[in-house]
């Protein structure tokens, strides 16, 4: 895991905690043999932790996972559950998005 600054849109002073896919997927990989799909996703996967904002009342830190050119942010506030997607860096137009079983909906995403 590497430590590095930055704010996330949080706190000033936050800090990031990053762990590198391609890290875990070595990792994996020294103690047997790791599935194919599972290494190829691994090694594409970046993982980013922002610390909590106590002032705001954040219940947790800011999770944002990078995966598939995708981003995915979920933080817990006191008064909401917070999940924040970015596709910028993919030509997708369309999120087809689902909550609790509920059916897709579709988000345009330009």
């Amino acid at each position: 895991m590497t430590d590095t600054s930055g704010t996330g849109g949080h706190e000033v002073g936050a800090f990031q905690v990053a762990l590198d896919g391609r890290r875990l997927s070595e990792a994996l990989a020294a103690l047997g043999q790791v599935e194919p799909p599972i290494t190829d996703v691994l090694a594409a996967l970046n993982l980013r932790i922002y610390r909590r904002d106590h002032a705001a009342g954040d219940r947790t830190g800011y999770v944002v996972l990078d995966v598939h050119g995708v981003s995915i942010g979920v933080l817990r506030r006191a008064r909401n559950l917070y999940l924040h997607a970015d596709t910028s860096e993919t030509d997708d137009a369309v999120i087809a998005f689902e909550v609790n079983g509920g059916g897709e909906s579709d988000h345009a995403t330009r």
